[in-house]
């Protein structure tokens, strides 16, 4: 008979601590020309600093002027981040790069293997370029926008969920003659026309995919708490990418560019600094996607539901002797997926709740087929706070 004693164990968990996510890996494409010895044309380089994108010959004078700054906007608000880059020529247009029969974002994607949550492309084109504008904006945004959402319509297809921003080059002065992104049902595309005074032509794409990175799926980049643009010298003045300062915009303006699903750029009276006006993407706004963080939260969601199911791909599916599901069976699979997406999305507070339902009724003996349902509640976006405020002789 062993000793009389106190035995102690140690839990594990109570500290709640999460598995650092992958969920800001980003990458963007730019227009350039090679860097011998050090940057290849259509080459992807995995970055982690502004310093390793200098390494690789992506200075902040000559030609890579501007990328310089969108990658230096994109590790301020992201310090850390994995950016993945690739230059293609000059000559390659934004709809010939987002084009899913081109070796430009599908090869870079591919390549990827899921890892790219986002993709930006941005112009830099040669000296001497004259956009041709349709609209009210560059046409080669306006072509580039179905041939995004293709593209991420067909990375989703094949288990590679991506969100792709755009930037709205050449946009007109009067948002009356800007085209009505919401019309445009790709709820895959977001477009920022906001940008920082110190290159007033140039919209935000860095600014706004440092954000997405830093941002958890469910976070609106228009946090006013978090999502101060204004720091190290960076947005000390804004405007849109037409030249307009936000100062020098007519009043109702900024609103209505924003309510064309542009992300613009504003002020807080009272508080200091600029912030993204919302983050709307380039579909209707009754759309359950019309947001980005809608569009990160179900991608997510369908990336984890998929590596939870995946190991039961061309597994048995026993049945009872009427034909259906054995609950066992039922169990696993339902408590295997519940299992990911709760340690994924629910316990990390980026969804409210979320359901999954397997039919035993289904017919898996004829069709070879399993039905799972999954429904996802997500956290709710302030919008708007209504306060109603009076005065009054007692309380």
């Amino acid at each position: 008979m062993a000793l009389p004693d106190i035995l102690i164990t140690r839990a594990q968990g109570g500290l709640g601590r999460q598995q650092p996510t992958n969920d800001g890996i980003s990458a963007l494409i730019t227009q350039g020309v090679a860097v011998p010895g050090k940057l290849a044309l259509d080459t992807d380089y995995e970055l982690r600093s502004l310093l390793a994108a200098e390494a690789i010959g992506i200075l902040p004078t000559g030609i890579f002027a501007l990328t310089h700054d969108h990658l230096s906007e994109y590790f301020r608000l992201s310090p850390g981040a994995v950016l993945i880059v690739r230059v293609v020529a000059q000559s390659v247009p934004l709809a010939s790069i987002l084009d899913h029969t081109q070796a430009h974002a599908k090869s870079m994607l591919v390549a990827a293997n899921g890892r790219i949550k986002q993709l930006a492309v941005c112009l830099n084109p040669a000296a001497g370029y004259v956009p041709v504008t349709t609209a009210g904006l560059d046409a080669d945004v306006l072509a580039a926008i179905p041939l995004a959402q293709a593209l991420a319509t067909e990375e989703f297809t094949q288990h590679r969920p991506v969100l792709v921003v755009l930037g709205a080059y050449s946009l007109s002065h009067d948002p009356a003659t800007a085209p009505d992104l919401t019309a445009l049902a790709s709820e895959y595309v977001a477009v920022v026309a906001g940008t920082d005074a110190a290159e007033p032509t140039e919209p935000a794409i860095g600014t706004l995919l440092g954000a997405l990175s830093a941002a958890s799926v469910h976070e609106s980049i228009a946090w006013v708490q978090k999502f101060n643009l204004t720091s190290g010298g960076a947005f000390l003045n804004a405007g849109l990418s037409n030249g307009a300062t936000v100062a020098q915009l007519l009043p109702g303006d900024l609103g209505a560019f924003a309510g064309k699903g542009f992300i613009v750029v504003r002020q807080h009276a009272g508080l200091d600094g600029f912030y993204f006006s919302d983050s709307p993407t380039c579909t209707v706004v009754s759309s359950d996607y019309a947001t980005i963080e809608n569009v990160r939260t179900a991608n997510k969601a369908a990336r984890l539901v998929r590596t939870a199911l995946l190991p039961s791909l061309n597994g048995p599916l026993p049945v009872n002797a009427d034909g259906t599901l054995q609950a066992q069976v039922i169990g696993e699979l339902s408590g295997r997926a519940t299992a990911t997406l709760s340690a994924g999305l629910a316990q990390p507070g980026e969804v409210s709740a979320l359901s999954v339902f397997i039919d035993p009724t289904q017919n898996v003996i004829s069709t070879s087929r399993l039905a799972v349902e999954v429904r996802i509640i997500p956290v709710g976006v302030a919008r708007q706070i209504t306060v109603n405020l009076g005065l009054t002789t007692n309380i």
